[in-house]
């Protein structure tokens, strides 16, 4: 929520900055217990952390988890491996600006200058240097001249402007040490206006022509790469300092710990730089400790930054709102939102205030793990203490409002940013953007694209992306080729993000062949697939075209004609995505072999799989045409974990066994969020089915039942299959008969109408068409039951009471309603009662 590092520093040190660091000699090579400084929250640090120097820091241990389950797991740590937040971004409003000159302050002439130089174009050559002539003998040198590179910087956002005056000073410069500092300054504009290739050569010019070559020089230059995130450069640079006999000061080394976090390096690389420079007799400050700070925070390196937090006082550094509001930041990324709210009394204790940036950040922690009434509470706490909300926090509130579906909060939020003068960005757009698409408001959302237009707000590659998943989720198949062919002309860089958006669309369309093409694609292009790129894969493997097109035409509830103009429109978009696609690669992609060589693929990327990749391997599974094929398949969890793989195995091939550590991975499945666990559930069970272990399915539902997997699904004489798979509902369907089966053997009395809802589908849009209600009513007719559909419901099974009880009275009902495994010994009616009546409790 606050600026990414601590802005950069000025080249001549602080008084606080030269005072030595307190045993330095001593710090390096001597472990100390480290006493716990941050007194109001004990439980963040405890007493007997051992904090070790800074000297062997590189022995620590990732801390890349920060969750301590109560009991050890059986589960291997890539399946319980928890979402990570984005990386937020952080603004530090309380640090001065930048300054690399001797003198910040210009004089009056200095000012009046910079004011009519603001105010006239650079490519007005004469009236340019007629405004630097009339004011020569006016200006200091050359602090007046340093002073206007610097407001040109950070006021007029015009390189040509900072390289046209530079160039005019410069021969007003009296001696190299006068040039020194005007080149100084002129990297510095530079670097802030994004422009490290035009700093680059200014520096360059500054050592070709002898008074370049100072350590100022050499630390505004990496400054600038560090802005822009460019960490290699910036090593360079310090490397290339030492070549030259310069030895790096504070600011060199911080501006490259700055670089280091900014630019992806490991927290470990960082942490080396630091070391070396105390290793140089170099005493870190405020904004060293800062930089590492939000270093860790990138990492999600949480115990790291404890000791750096603690260790800041050891020193003898105080803590600034900076300090504060990004160690907030770490502990709202590890989740530990609890922890990251007890901050606030030690900053209070401290004469620190919170701000904007604190809220902020604590908002955005309790939003990302969808605690949305804490973040609106403290929402209402900001309002109460009069404080003015920034953009940062208007994105985050209406991003809450957006998941929540308040509608009438979202326009209030917009009116009120409107009237405090704080425009919308692509972060305020694609907010309410994917609003209004979960919500298929696409009218709002085309309002909305024409909206950024017109007010110049470009779209970004997520904005893209986010509006090709909408599209194509409504079967909208031409907006998504509009959209395509828009980004195309954006000229901006496809990412992971829009590259899976568009293999999701493929492989869940049974485009599988043109989801592996598209995925070799992306790894050519030199973007490397993420998890969720895999797992749509997984997922939309054994979907054939056929299968899409039917769904294609149900879903547009239109006539077979239209259905068939959608898939041809999908085709055409594939074309234009893939090119000219061999035909022996869409063979291939069709082949079981093509996706164990994704497992391979996957695991030779490194990429680290979840919960949902499991669940996709399973659904695989449940598409493969023999047992064999899946079994081979299914082989592929050992690759990420042996128990995972021990337990949907052991079950697959009906071993009793197999139930006990069945349920250990259960209790696990459990605690995850409902719609992870019940794609899980619903995946296994799917499998079983498939493959005859109908009684395996079975119980596998009725422990998903009994942990509520699925909300609502289970009453005694209705029946709601809405969020169930294919599987999953059958065997449903049988356990929930023989529970009226046993009611009515003891003499109860059923209802006047009993009845199983399976509804429409998740993404129809006509009635009657969801696949799950086909099957349901496929199942019921072939067992002879007496349900039928309801009238105005189609989505509704529905049997008079006492027809279901005649027929449930019948003497072969029982048989039939009793399920088996191909693989393990029959099962039996009195087997199943146990929990069939914990069910009915």
């Amino acid at each position: 929520m606050a600026s990414s590092t601590p802005p950069p520093y000025s080249i001549s040190a602080s008084k606080s900055q030269q005072t030595p660091y307190p045993n330095i000699k001593n710090h390096l090579h001597k472990h100390h217990k480290r006493r716990d400084r941050f007194q109001t929250s004990s439980s963040i640090v405890s007493s007997s952390y051992g904090s070790p120097s800074f000297a062997t820091y590189r022995s620590l241990p990732p801390s890349s988890s920060t969750r301590i389950p109560n009991c050890p797991s059986l589960l291997g740590p890539e399946f319980r491996r928890t979402r990570t937040t984005k990386v937020i971004s952080k603004r530090n409003l309380s640090s001065p600006p930048t300054c690399y000159c001797q003198s910040r302050g210009g004089s009056a002439a200095a000012v009046d200058f910079t004011y009519r130089l603001l105010c006239t174009s650079v490519d007005d050559h004469q009236a340019f240097t007629g405004i630097l002539r009339s004011f020569q003998h006016a200006l200091r040198v050359p602090e007046d001249y340093c002073f206007v590179l610097r407001e040109l910087g950070e006021r007029d956002k015009c390189p040509p402007k900072v390289l046209a005056f530079f160039q005019s000073s410069m021969p007003l410069m009296r001696n190299s040490a006068e040039k020194g500092k005007l080149l100084t300054a002129a990297i510095g504009s530079l670097g802030k206006m994004g422009r490290h290739d035009l700093a680059r050569q200014v520096f360059d010019f500054g050592i070709a022509n002898g008074f370049g070559n100072t350590v100022y020089a050499y630390s505004s230059l990496i400054s600038a790469y560090a802005r822009n995130g460019l960490s290699v450069e910036a090593i360079s640079v310090l490397s290339l300092m030492k070549d030259s006999r310069i030895r790096p000061n504070i600011i060199s080394y911080n501006a490259v710990i700055d670089a280091c976090g900014k630019g992806g390096e490991d927290i470990d690389v960082t942490i080396e730089f630091f070391r070396e420079m105390l290793q140089d007799g170099i005493c870190p400050d405020r904004r060293t400790f800062n930089s590492l700070l939000a270093g860790c925070s990138r990492a999600g390196r949480l115990e790291d930054a404890r000791i750096l937090f603690d260790e800041m006082i050891d020193v003898g550094i105080g803590r600034d709102i900076y300090t504060y509001n990004t160690f907030i930041d770490v502990l709202c990324k590890g989740g530990n939102m609890e922890l990251a709210v007890e901050v606030i009394p030690d900053m209070l204790a401290n004469n620190v205030q919170p701000n904007v940036v604190t809220y902020s950040t604590l908002m955005d922690g309790y939003a990302k793990l969808e605690r949305h009434d804490k973040a609106l509470n403290l929402y209402m706490e900001m309002r109460l203490l009069g404080m003015q909300l920034d953009r940062v926090c208007y994105n985050t509130l209406l991003s809450i409002y957006v998941k929540t579906g308040r509608y009438e909060e979202i326009a209030f939020v917009c009116n009120e940013m409107q009237v405090m003068g704080i425009d919308k960005d692509t972060v305020t757009y694609n907010s309410l953007i994917t609003g209004y698409g979960k919500q298929g408001r696409f009218d709002v959302v085309s309002c909305l694209i024409q909206d950024m237009w017109k007010k110049g707000v470009t779209p970004s590659v997520l904005t893209y992306s986010t509006l090709i998943d909408m599209y194509s989720k409504a079967g909208m198949y031409g907006d998504v080729i509009n959209v395509f062919l828009n980004f195309k002309e954006s000229g901006l860089k496809a990412d992971v993000v829009l590259y899976s958006s568009f293999i999701d669309m493929l492989a869940k369309n049974g485009q599988v062949d043109c989801a592996v093409w598209l995925l070799d694609e992306m790894t050519q292009a030199g973007i490397k697939p993420n998890v969720v790129t895999y797992n749509t894969i997984f997922d939309g493997f054994g979907k054939s075209r056929a299968v899409a097109e039917e769904r294609i035409s149900n879903e547009l509830g239109g006539s077979e004609e239209e259905g068939y103009q959608s898939v041809r429109m999908l085709g055409n978009l594939s074309k234009g995505l893939l090119q000219s696609m061999p035909d022996d690669a869409r063979r291939r992609s069709e082949d079981l072999f093509c996706i164990l060589g994704l497992f391979q693929k996957m695991v030779q990327q490194g990429v680290r799989p979840n919960v949902v990749t499991f669940s996709a391997i399973l659904n695989a599974c449940s598409q493969c045409d023999s047992f064999e094929d899946a079994a081979l398949l299914l082989e592929q969890l050992r690759l990420f974990d042996s128990f995972v793989y021990g337990a949907a195995h052991g079950l697959l091939m009906g071993c009793e066994e197999a139930w006990r550590h069945a349920r250990s991975l259960f209790n696990e499945i459990s605690c995850m969020d409902v719609p992870t666990s019940s794609a899980f559930y619903n995946a296994l069970t799917d499998m079983l089915w498939h493959f005859g272990q109908r009684r395996g399915a079975q119980q596998v539902v009725l422990d998903g039942v009994q942990r509520k997997v699925w909300e609502n699904t289970w009453s005694e004489f209705s029946l709601d299959l809405h969020l169930m798979s294919s599987g999953a509902a059958q065997a449903m369907v049988h356990a929930w008969l023989l529970s009226m089966h046993s009611v009515v053997s003891k003499g109860q009395k059923l209802p006047e109408f009993v009845s199983i809802l399976t509804g429409w589908g998740k993404h129809s849009k006509i009635p009657g068409t969801s696949t799950l209600r086909r099957v349901v009513e496929m199942l019921l007719d072939s067992l002879g039951s007496p349900f039928r559909l309801e009238r105005f419901n189609v989505g509704r099974f529905v049997s008079p009471g006492a027809m279901a009880a005649a027929w449930l009275k019948e003497s072969g009902t029982v048989a039939v309603l009793l399920l088996r495994d191909e693989r393990s010994k029959k099962s039996n009616f009195a087997a199943l009662l146990p929990s069939l009546q914990a069910l009915q409790l």
